[in-house]
């Protein structure tokens, strides 16, 4: 997450691929130390960076979202998309407000028009798919590596 005070242009991409780390110890080690691993990465996260949308990106979504996602893909196939879409959405909404508002960070300019901010949503969201999409596969592919990380630990 600090280097997101160096590149401030990945406050989006380290966020993802913190997550990914915390997905991992879930895997390898377990829910307890992956949720450790969250609320400690979150929590430095607002004391160390300089980039606080960033912190918000990871603590208000892409931190805790690995762990929710197999509990989600136990839905039914439409039932599990909405959820995601729909915890995507809060914290997407989350992250807006307390940036504009607590953070007084200006997401818009009054030149960008009216519907700014649902063409960003919408762009947003298929990202967000995209994002779920990619994460199936980064889990498939290296599933079989925790289980033999994990193996090797016990």
């Amino acid at each position: 997450m600090l280097l997101t005070n160096i590149m401030p242009s990945m406050m989006y991409v380290i966020p993802i691929i913190t997550g990914a780390i915390v997905f991992a110890v879930d895997e390898i080690i377990g829910k307890k130390w992956a949720l450790g691993v969250f609320f400690v990465t979150s929590f430095i996260s607002f004391i160390l960076l300089t980039d606080k949308e960033a912190a918000l990106n990871y603590t208000l979504f892409f931190g805790y979202y690995p762990l929710l996602k197999p509990l989600y893909e136990k839905l039914p196939k439409a039932l599990s998309w909405g959820v995601k879409v729909l915890t995507f959405n809060v914290a997407l909404t989350a992250i807006g407000l307390i940036v504009t508002f607590i953070f007084k960070l200006s997401f818009l300019d009054e030149d960008m028009g009216k519907f700014t901010i649902p063409i960003f949503a919408v762009l947003f969201n298929v990202v967000f798919v995209m994002y779920d999409i990619m994460f199936t596969v980064f889990k498939t592919r290296l599933t079989p590596l925790f289980i033999k990380l994990k193996n090797k630990l016990s």
